[in-house]
């Protein structure tokens, strides 16, 4: 049985249904900020597994001079004694990454690994927990992930050079396609009299520890050291997160004062039926009280609409557009979450304060 009850929060929305759908739509709006954050948030997602295996690795490179070259092999024989660390050595020529997309539309790129044997190779992709078959593996053979070659638009046998990407200096043939999700190239480059790379892993460190235990080893040795990837892909990528909060808060104002505008009117028209209540015996908490439920109802119903949209947008856009081409639209981040707050909390506060103070004034002895 409906509720005739007229203070109930329900009854005017019931009874007003055009302009609560007005102000439900304009609290819908609010919930988008959650997508935005996600699909901010879905541009280092992509790196995730990059980063597990940065965490993995600790890459050195070798430098230009005698001292440096000196200094490259000492540090090489320390890391051998050390029964804490394992390592494997590369040639040490330049090899580029292959950019990729994102649902941003952004192109990205992740390390670049290269290996001087198959069983070296092997070797790391066990320390990684990468699996696959690499029994066509060879000299510039490249290996990447599904995802990454689904992005690409290549398969397995392709040979690529930089006339398919502009960063590749060389021609490579794909000679394995891996299933773990990432976004890093994988050579496969034999090359004895050019070593210069090498890649030390623990099974008992990694991340922060790990980078840190191997440049207190390396000392004073002129060898550089490579930050991890979770280090220097979170500080350029920041700015995203700045400009996120920015445009949030900008987007939250204006809503809250389009809101407001919209509420103001409403609240005014019923200014004689809140000085009824008044008039009943109705205390000023109570009929705040009253107005916040109904602000605070429509916002239920708006985020409950809006959460349903979104989610049926992130499902589709996933199995249609981004799946088929190796990316993810997450559909949940904490970037997303925080947005969504900030913006709910900029209209919601303001409207419920200054429409329950206003309605609380409302006397009917005034009409």
């Amino acid at each position: 049985m409906k509720n005739k009850n007229p203070f109930s929060a329900l009854y005017y929305m019931r009874e007003n249904k055009g302009r609560a759908v007005l102000c439900i739509f304009m609290m819908f709006l609010a919930s988008l900020m959650f997508l935005a954050g996600n699909y901010i948030y879905s541009v280092p997602y992509t790196f995730e597994k990059g980063f597990e295996y940065s965490d993995k690795l600790v890459k050195i490179n070798m430098q230009s001079t005698d001292e440096e070259f000196k200094d490259f092999f000492d540090f090489v024989e320390i890391v051998k004694k050390d029964d804490k660390l394992d390592m494997v050595m590369s040639s040490a020529l330049g090899f580029s990454t292959m950019r990729h997309g994102t649902v941003l539309n952004l192109d990205m790129s992740e390390p670049a690994y290269v290996f001087n044997s198959v069983s070296d190779m092997k070797k790391v992709f066990n320390h990684l927990g990468i699996e696959g078959d690499f029994s066509d593996c060879k000299h510039k053979s490249i290996i990447i992930s599904q995802d990454f070659a689904n992005n690409k638009g290549i398969k397995l046998g392709d040979v690529v050079d930089k006339s398919f990407d502009e960063d590749l200096g060389d021609s490579y043939t794909v000679d394995a396609i891996i299933n773990d999700g990432s976004f890093c190239t994988f050579y496969l480059y034999e090359d004895d009299s050019n070593l210069g790379r090498m890649y030390i892993f623990s099974d008992t460190m990694e991340g922060t520890e790990l980078y840190d235990y191997v440049k207190k080893l390396a000392g004073d040795k002129k060898v550089q050291i490579a930050e991890t990837m979770r280090t220097r892909v979170t500080q350029q990528l920041e700015m995203f997160d700045v400009l996120f909060y920015v445009i949030d808060i900008i987007i939250a104002v204006v809503l809250a004062v389009t809101v407001n505008s919209v509420a103001t009117g409403q609240y005014l028209k019923r200014t004689y039926e809140f000085g009824v209540y008044k008039a009943l015996g109705r205390s000023k908490k109570e009929v705040k009280k009253k107005v916040a439920a109904e602000v605070i109802a429509m916002n239920v119903i708006a985020c409950t609409i809006g959460f349903m949209v979104i989610f049926t947008f992130t499902y589709l856009m996933n199995e249609l557009v981004y799946q088929p081409n190796g990316l993810h639209l997450v559909y949940f981040s904490k970037l997303g979450l925080i947005g969504f707050v900030i913006c709910e909390l900029l209209i919601l506060v303001p409207v419920i304060w200054s429409k329950g103070r206003l309605m609380s004034k409302a006397d009917v002895t005034e009409f």
